[in-house]
Order: structure tokens, then C-alpha cells, then sequence
């Protein structure tokens, strides 16, 4: 090797240990309890606050992971010292519970909290005729509206453009009509589990370094912060009281003519907020961003890949209690179905040899259904493990769904079928408003001339399977 390569070598390694010096005092700064994720890393951190980064990965794979050892493809949870967790999940919904779970398990006492508050915060981007459609759907509607909630907004100046509580089954329908779809988009959806009685702390924010004029460099904050409190009414279990409740966020804004950044910070805030469940608070701000129209959206900018300017931001709050047993219950049997399950090795050697009937277990489909605690349908099927023995569970299927606005089509083994399932992409919204949905399943052993084609019907009102 010569030396010119040598000293490249010793520069990237002295460079690499800076860059992790710098990412480890960067985490220590935020203080204990916090959560960081840098979505470019594949990586969020946590400090724990009362325990052992150890101890509380432990007690949350107990939880979240019941007898499971995730996949590199699935994700990871990496203790990185005493104080110090590191996580990553490809299943969002899996990541948003893993994040929800943290504070909850990082307590010193050995009871559980008893009841807790599903916060779930959605911000949305839309377009002057988005939030058009909104009003009139929502007007023509006046019976699941209520009165403005008492916020106080401030926009970099700007004005509120709708403030209102609305039915949260009615919401979603008009979201989901085909106008909603074309004008607004989600940008990002945060549920947080909260202890009774205890504080809101979330916190998802980059420095954005911005030249506003030439030789002058600014460091804004974009992302999102919340904070207040929250009280389960004693009389009313459904009825929420969020105190001192703040929203915080700064979108970067794309000048394509300037070639400059900037931030718009839009920031809510009200003393009192009461919610309940079923019900939604929406606030929709007046020119929080302009939008171009070649770049995507995230969640520190927005953008769309069509002629379309979205120049509103629209905040939707909810609310759900539940007690920590049903929501640990609920997680467990989500987890089932989302991660890649094995049968463990006395469970196979107590199997059959062999089932020569390959067609009666590809023929054993029993679709599923249930809904969780936030009111998302949870929809797939699973085959029949009581079909299962050596020579069968290994064999790979290819697995292919449509309708519905799904066209799916993954490779899975029969033993995942069997103990995960395979659990469907969301249907398309424009479905959800029909009496029945058709979905047909079709089976290809790999390898064989094995075939199996099903049809089920979806009511997607009562969620439920029929044939």
C-alpha cells in the first residue's frame, strides 16, 4: 500500500471518529427522555431517563416483541451504552408504537400506569380549493360540527383560515372523497401514549442553516415540537383535557428563483383543549408554504410531483384512552402479523414428516379483521397451522391480492403464512364507501404447479370478511 493511500485511510478513520464523536454529543445534549430519529440514518436515539438503556430495551421487546428476534429486514434495537437506545423499524406503524412505548417502560416503579391518552397529532398540506372542499363538506354537515376550540395561532403573521371540531368518522370521508385526495396530502401522522396526568413532550427537529442574503447564514429549527399535559376526565373516561397544550412547527419553504431557503414556523397554542373521543380539531393556517411543484413532501418541506400548489397547513388533533393491559394485548397481536415468525425447533419435531395434500393447506386461507386502537382496520389472512409439518412449512408461495385499489404481490414461506399471516396494504379510499369490497387471493407454490385462487368479499363499514 503506498503511503499517499495510508494517509487517506488515517484521514476517513479520524474523520469518522470526529463525525461519531460529534453524533454521541449531539445526543447527550438533548437530555434525558428525549427521542431523536434522522430518517436519512434509518436511526432514531433515546436517552433513558429512570433506567438502563439495557433494562428498557429488555422490558420493550418483552412488550412490543413477545418471543420474536427481529430480521435485519424488519429493523434492529441496539443498546449503545449505559443510557443510550438506538432503534429502527421498516414498519412505521411497528416504529410509531416502538417510540410510543418508550416513556411509558422507562419508569422506576414496578406497576404499570393504568389508563392512558392516545394522542394523535396529523398535519396535512392542501390547496386553496382543498380547504374550499373542506369547508362546504364539513358546512353542509352542521350537526357533526362544534364550536371553534379558543386557540391562539401564530403564522409569521398570517391569519387562521378554519378552526373547528368535527366528527372524526366525517373528516376522514371527506379526506378520502376524490377532491380531498387530489387536494391535500398528509405530510406526517405522530401518536403519542401518554400516563395519565402526565406531560406531552415531543420533539422532532433538524437545524436548517438558510442564506437569507449574500455572506449572511442563519441556523432556524424546522420540525416538530408539542407540549402540554393531559387529564382523563373522572366522570367521562372519552373526555381528554390537554393543559397549556402547545404545537410547534417550522416547514422549510423552496425558493426555485432564489435558489434560497427559508422557514415558516406556525405555532398553536391554548390553555385548555378539551377533546373527545370520535371527535377531531382541525385548524387550517393561511400561507404557511408555498409548494413547488418538483420536489416530494417531507417532514421538514412540502412539495408534490404534479402542477399543484399547496399553500395551507391544516393540524388535526385526537384523542383515545385505554387501559396499558389492552394496549400491551393490542400490540402483541399487531406484532404477530407484522414480523416474519418461525416455528421454533421442539414445535417442528413434534410435526409429521409429511402431508402429501399440499393443495388442502394452500385451500385452509382464514382471513382476519380488527381495528386498532387509533380506529385503523387491520386486514390479511392466515393459513391453517394445524396443516403444517416438515416437508410443507419451508416451501416458498408466491402470494398475490387484488381489488380494492390493492395489487399486491409478495413471495412468503408457508410457515410465516401460517404463524404472521399476510396482512393487506390499506384500501384505497375511494372503496371504503361501497356495501362490499372484492378481493381475490391467488397462491403459487414456487417450485410446484401448486395453485390455489380464493375470493372474499370486504364490508369495509363493519370490517369484516364474507364469502
Amino acid at each position: 500500500m503506498t503511503f499517499s493511500k495510508k494517509a487517506n485511510i488515517s484521514l476517513m478513520v479520524i474523520f469518522l471518529s470526529f463525525l461519531s464523536l460529534s453524533n454521541a454529543q449531539e445526543v447527550f445534549q438533548r437530555g434525558p427522555g428525549k427521542l431523536e430519529c434522522r430518517e436519512e440514518l434509518l436511526r432514531c436515539t433515546y436517552i433513558a431517563q429512570n433506567l438502563t438503556a439495557r433494562t428498557l430495551a429488555n422490558r420493550i421487546r418483552q412488550a412490543l416483541l413477545p418471543g420474536n428476534v427481529l430480521t435485519p429486514t424488519e429493523g434492529y434495537i441496539n443498546v449503545e451504552s449505559t443510557s443510550v437506545l438506538s432503534f429502527w423499524f421498516f414498519n412505521e406503524e411497528l416504529k410509531d408504537r416502538f417510540e410510543g412505548l418508550l416513556p411509558l417502560l422507562d419508569v422506576l416503579e414496578a406497576g404499570v400506569p393504568s389508563h392512558l391518552v392516545q394522542l394523535t397529532t396529523e398535519i396535512y398540506s392542501l390547496s386553496e380549493e382543498g380547504l374550499g372542499h373542506i369547508d362546504a363538506s364539513i358546512g353542509a354537515a352542521s350537526s357533526d360540527a362544534g364550536d371553534a376550540p379558543d386557540f391562539d395561532i401564530l403564522n409569521n403573521g398570517g391569519i387562521l383560515d378554519l378552526s373547528l371540531t368535527v366528527s372524526s368518522r366525517l373528516l376522514s370521508a371527506v379526506l378520502g372523497s376524490q377532491v380531498g385526495r387530489k387536494e391535500t396530502s398528509r405530510v406526517t401522522r405522530v401518536v403519542q401514549l401518554i400516563p395519565n396526568l402526565a406531560p406531552i413532550s415531543y420533539e422532532r427537529t433538524s437545524n436548517i442553516y438558510i442564506s437569507p442574503t449574500a455572506g449572511v447564514v442563519k441556523d432556524e429549527k424546522a420540525g416538530l415540537t408539542l407540549g402540554g399535559s393531559v387529564s382523563i376526565n373522572a366522570a367521562d373516561s372519552d373526555l381528554v383535557l390537554l393543559k397549556d397544550y402547545s404545537f410547534n412547527y417550522g416547514v422549510v419553504n423552496r425558493d426555485q428563483d432564489s435558489e434560497r431557503d427559508s422557514v415558516t414556523i406556525l405555532k398553536v397554542s391554548n390553555p385548555s383543549l378539551y377533546l373527545y373521543e370520535g371527535v377531531s380539531t382541525m385548524i387550517v393556517s393561511s400561507n404557511t408554504s408555498v409548494v413547488s411543484n418538483d420536489t416530494s413532501f417531507g417532514f421538514f418541506s412540502f412539495g408534490r410531483n404534479r402542477n399543484k400548489v399547496f399553500n395551507k397547513l391544516m393540524v388535526v388533533t385526537s384523542a383515545k384512552t385505554m387501559t396499558f393491559d389492552s394496549y400491551r394485548d393490542e400490540m402483541a397481536r399487531y406484532s404477530r402479523t407484522s414480523l416474519f415468525r418461525r416455528f421454533e425447533e421442539s414445535q417442528v419435531e413434534r410435526m409429521p414428516m409429511s402431508r402429501g395434500n399440499l393443495s388442502q393447506v394452500l385451500a385452509s386461507i382464514i382471513p382476519y379483521s380488527y381495528r386498532l386502537s387509533n380506529g385503523t382496520p387491520v386486514i390479511g389472512f392466515k393459513l391453517d397451522e394445524k396443516l403444517a409439518a416438515q416437508n410443507n412449512i419451508k416451501k416458498t408461495v408466491e402470494v398475490s391480492v387484488k381489488g380494492g385499489g390493492l395489487r399486491m404481490k409478495k413471495m412468503r414461506s408457508i410457515e410465516n403464512l401460517m404463524l404472521s399471516g399476510f396482512k393487506f396494504d390499506n384500501i384505497s379510499s375511494r372503496y371504503l364507501g361501497r356495501a362490499k369490497v372484492k378481493l381475490r387471493i391467488e397462491l403459487d407454490v414456487h417450485g410446484s404447479r401448486e395453485k390455489y385462487k380464493k375470493t372474499v368479499y370486504y364490508d369495509p363499514d363493519r370490517n369484516v370478511f364474507f364469502e
